[in-house]
């Protein structure tokens, strides 16, 4: 049985609505079945539904719900999602009298009522079947959070065991609104309930009213005089003079009717400029005139914080659509926490009710809209360049379709500014030239509205990259700080591109012309990322041959390019800069350059140990090391032909960079053949033969590491020692002893003391430690010369003679050891 405290624990831990704010007795949380209809408690309210930002819900110290706002208070994310959901889960293990018995808890009786239990209050319930009930202000003041009677006089509470009932909640808190929404699962049946409470029509609340602040009477006038409170006189009085205020108004009948009236500085700029263009037509441009007012002018009462992202609203001219859309923006500067906009001319003032219609006043003229955004990129003569590679690569479909789209259009001048490797690949389609495009183009319609000076505004493109537009990093050149701050100043985007002309709205979006092509790394052709990470030297190479076109077409491929302080001293820079024209279209320069290229693309995290064949048809080597002292098994360096990775996984359009340390030759030769190649080799050559293991070293099925002395170490170790090695078994150990059946690279040899030593096993059954100092050491001798490649292992150039040591006998180990890797050298 569980203790009184301990029940208490588990149903504040069920519950999850945070005790913020005072609660009346009657906001208890109960867990009742349908039938009996008990007590619901108050729900949080939660952010307005939209597809625009995340935002995160704040309850205010009243209880009323703060409007959301993000995490980073000076950055908008204008694509993510907002989590507008408030989950709460409740058994009945108690009732409204135990939580009620801890006033301090803030669920004393007396506390305040919400607005919207108040007077003045019309509520609609709906139910999951459709239906739809309204309830006026006198019956609502007996009706609690979901339809609940208040009275409380038969509350039948379900048993502990026998049913299960779960709800979830939402709630959204607006100004003149409280929408609760509840989900109910009772014995596997599911039910929704929506009630929403807002203030009767001719009441209102402040915006930025107190949660306890009640719906009052508003005084409403008619819609002249609305207009002029609002400063959008003109545009009335030009409607009516014209003869189509009336249908505007749906002709007098009792439809309710939304205007959207620019304000008298857009109006009469806007009349201005019509009456310029249109002096000699007068009749077409009196038909053009009533459109306007037409256009302006949308069936029912539409309160913007009901209307999602992106909705189209039909307005009283057939055919045209007015595109609302809502951005959320960071606290700065004292503004509304959302900014609106339709067809992406800013909404001044909104959702204010006349006698005829509710009004939102803008600050520009709306004009219809009969071309999609490719139909305007097509007609403009600055766009010649962007409409070719949109068509070339199709990409042009996404602008013709009906989902909304925002694109950012370099002009035709923008493409002159591009290296000349990239601006090949964008004017001919290829390649990752679709990336490119994509980094320029959202799939929602973002307005420069959306950005305000002090505030950071990110936007995610058809990449899933983010784009950065702020108007405050970089002014216009001569621009005050006054003007900057009053949102005139130009728009930036990444701080490269400048919007040049802003919110060209078609049917499906809008575009803005920029002066400046977006680069992203992963469209760039592999000549041009070679650039931007300072690989000049085997760029400059691939340009002399002739043959950077063709690196720039290669597809899924990993290329490791040697820095420029590798190529410097090579006898191709040396060409490169005495002698440029005899590398056009050379041949051993191609081989060379090819032999830096693999198929297919592999990051590092998908490396493994293995040989991979080459463009230029030579294998190279891959292998993996770990320079952790302790955690030998964690793999963190990784080496081609011995060649070290210095910097890697810089990907460019299909295609992966990775840089060395070195350049990469093919070798020519097995082990065997290099010995007999170099003479100061000679005498350890001779011991191989007199061992009969010339064989081992010109197997090609298998890689080794040779350890050879050089002619003066054996010249030495003859004058300190009575006598070499005489009988056929001790030449033989002695030159197994120099042969490791790894290829274990210079590069793999780090410092180690003990207990953290580190071996590597000989053929002939001998540890051999490693280690690093000045040089890299193994056993007794250093290694004077690194890396040397063949065909099937490399050779290392030492300075001492390992001598085989006797086969020491292993004791024995306690039982259940296992031995593990380096240790095997103590023994």
């Amino acid at each position: 049985m569980l203790s009184l405290w301990a029940c208490l624990l588990l149903v504040c831990s069920i519950q999850a609505v945070p005790f913020y704010g005072d609660f009346s007795s009657e906001g208890d949380t109960e867990f009742v079945p349908l039938e009996h209809q008990g007590r619901q408690d108050r729900p949080v309210a939660t952010s307005k539904p939209s597809t625009g930002t995340p935002s995160q819900t704040v309850p205010s110290t009243h209880g009323l719900e703060t409007k959301p706002f993000n995490v980073d208070a000076i950055t908008t994310d204008i694509n993510a999602p907002n989590p507008g959901l408030f989950f709460q889960q409740s058994f009945p293990f108690f009732g409204n009298e135990f939580f009620n018995s801890f006033g301090g808890f803030g669920f004393a009786p007396g506390a305040q009522e919400p607005w919207w239990k108040g007077p003045n209050v019309c509520t609609e319930k709906e139910e999951s079947n459709g239906t739809t009930t309204e309830t006026d202000t006198e019956a609502d003041e007996t009706i609690d959070t979901f339809g609940q009677e208040r009275d409380g006089t038969s509350v039948v509470r379900s048993p502990l065991f026998g049913q299960f009932h779960f709800s979830v909640n939402s709630c959204a808190e607006k100004p003149n609104k409280h929408v609760c929404t509840k989900i109910i699962n009772q014995n596997g049946k599911k039910k929704t309930l929506t009630l929403t409470r807002q203030c009767c029509r001719g009441y209102g609340r402040p915006r930025n009213a107190d949660f306890t602040t009640p719906c009052e009477k508003i005084d409403i006038k008619d819609i002249e005089a609305t207009a002029a409170d609002m400063g959008a006189k003109q545009f009335i009085e030009s409607a009516k003079s014209a003869g189509q205020l009336g249908s505007m108004l749906g002709n007098g009948s009792n439809k309710k009717m939304t205007l959207f009236v620019p304000n008298d500085a857009a109006f009469a700029e806007y009349r201005a400029q019509h009456q310029q263009e249109n002096n000699v037509e007068d009749a077409k441009a009196e038909e053009s005139q009533n459109a306007i007012y037409k256009m302006h002018a949308v069936l029912g009462e539409i309160q913007l914080d009901d209307v999602p992202n992106e909705k189209l609203l039909q307005t009283e001219l057939p055919d045209q659509k007015i595109r609302i859309n809502s951005y959320q923006l960071p606290p700065v500067l004292g503004l509304e926490p959302y900014r609106y906009g339709a067809n992406c001319v800013p909404i001044e003032k909104h959702d204010k009710l006349s006698e005829q219609a509710l009004v939102h006043t803008l600050t520009g003229v709306l004009k219809p809209l009969r071309k999609t955004v490719m139909d305007i990129i097509r007609e403009r003569a600055d766009m010649s360049i962007m409409r070719t590679v949109l068509e070339k690569t199709n990409i042009s479909a996404l602008l013709e379709g009906d989902k909304p789209v925002t694109i950012f259009v370099p002009t035709d001048a923008a493409f002159d500014k591009l290296e000349p490797h990239l601006r090949r690949a964008l004017k001919e389609g290829r390649g990752c030239a679709s990336n490119i495009l994509k980094n320029h183009m959202l799939d929602l319609t973002f307005c420069s509205l959306a950005t305000v000076p002090g505030a950071k505004t990110t936007a995610y493109n058809l990449l899933g990259e983010p784009l950065l537009l702020n108007r405050t990093k970089r002014a216009a050149e001569g621009e005050t700080e006054v003007e900057n701050l009053t949102g005139d100043s130009p728009i930036y985007i990444n701080n490269i591109a400048k919007i040049l002309d802003a919110d060209i709205m078609g049917t499906n979006g809008v575009l803005h012309v920029i002066d400046t092509i977006l680069p992203t790394q992963s469209a760039l052709p592999m000549t041009t990322l070679m650039e931007q990470k300072n690989l000049t030297l085997f760029k400059s190479l691939l340009e002399a041959s002739g043959y950077d076109d063709m690196f720039d077409d290669l597809n899924n491929v990993t290329i490791f390019a040697p820095t420029d302080k590798a190529l410097q001293n090579s006898e191709w820079a040396r060409l490169l800069k005495e002698q440029p024209d005899t590398l056009d279209h050379n041949l051993d320069l191609l081989e060379f350059l090819n032999y830096h290229v693999i198929k297919p693309m592999i990051k590092t995290c998908d490396l493994s140990e293995r040989s991979i064949p080459t463009v230029a048809g030579s294998k190279v080597r891959l292998n993996l090391y770990s320079t952790h002292a302790l955690f030998s098994d964690v793999m963190n360096r990784a080496t081609v032909n011995c060649a070290r990775l210095v910097h890697f996984d810089d990907e460019s359009c299909g295609s992966v960079l990775h840089q060395l340390d070195r350049p990469l030759t093919p070798p020519k030769n097995n082990l065997l053949k290099s010995l007999e190649a170099n003479p100061n080799y000679s005498k350890f050559l001779e011991l191989v033969r007199n061992a009969n293991l010339t064989h081992l070293l010109a197997n090609e099925s298998e890689s080794y590491t040779l350890l050879v002395p050089k002619n003066d170490v054996f010249d030495e170790f003859e004058t300190n020692e009575s006598k070499t090695a005489q009988s056929k078994d001790e030449v033989e150990a002695l030159v197994k002893s120099h042969i490791v059946n790894d290829v274990v690279c210079c590069a793999g040899i780090i410092p180690t003391n003990w207990p953290f030593v580190r071996s590597i096993e000989s053929i002939s059954g001998q540890h051999l430690r490693i280690t690093r100092d000045r040089r890299p050491k193994i056993e007794n001798a250093g290694v004077t010369k690194c890396d040397v490649m063949a065909t099937n292992g490399i050779v290392h150039e030492i300075n001492d003679i390992i001598v085989p040591r006797p086969q020491q006998r292993r004791p024995q180990a306690p039982l259940g050891y296992q031995p593990h890797g380096d240790f095997d050298a103590f023994f």
